[in-house]
């Protein structure tokens, strides 16, 4: 029996967990218990931050290199990532409510807050980025870019840091001395 080498790509590991992020909002919808809630939403703040800054530092790189236009798509992604960042920062502050109706609810209010730039991010990357680096690196690249991703979750923070710089040539750098910084601080 042979076996298939199986590729890993940056471009559909990023967007599976653009995909991610998505499902886990709807199923937060679904969360009746505040304390429940309240551990889910903070889960899923970290998988947005971890998954921005390991894009900063291992993929926004590469799309700098390879798109025509590159530093100007990462230092917008790079000012939608501050955007988001400072929403998810006033989330992580607040503690869910207890009544049950999500319309009048602060907590909910917030977290649909964050949804809007975070889907808007999530959309205009794949739009802008995603989409027109597929016809662009190769597997290999794509392979060798999805390896880096993977191993920047070893120095990337998992915490909301709308201070970061917004410069395509300082944010990699500036996300592992944080990222390694907290994690020393643990």
């Amino acid at each position: 029996m042979t076996s298939a080498k199986v590729s890993r790509s940056i471009l559909q590991l990023i967007l599976s967990e653009h995909q991610y992020m998505r499902h886990t909002y709807e199923q937060l919808k679904m969360i009746q218990d505040p304390a429940e809630l309240e551990k889910s939403v903070r889960k899923w703040i970290e998988f947005i931050c971890l998954h921005g800054h390991k894009e900063e530092i291992a993929f926004y790189p590469a799309v700098e290199k390879y798109l025509e236009n590159g530093k100007h798509v990462v230092e917008h992604s790079l000012n939608e990532h501050r955007k988001l960042d400072k929403e998810l920062k006033l989330l992580l502050e607040m503690v869910p409510e207890q009544e049950n109706s999500r319309d009048d609810n602060t907590y909910w209010k917030q977290i649909r807050e964050s949804m809007k730039p975070l889907l808007h991010h999530l959309d205009d990357e794949e739009r802008k980025i995603i989409i027109p680096l597929q016809s662009i690196i190769n597997e290999q690249e794509q392979e060798r870019l999805a390896g880096e991703f993977d191993r920047a979750e070893s120095v990337a923070s998992a915490k909301p840091h709308p201070e970061m710089s917004k410069k395509a040539e300082e944010a990699p750098m500036e996300n592992i001395q944080i990222g390694l910084k907290e994690k020393q601080d643990l």
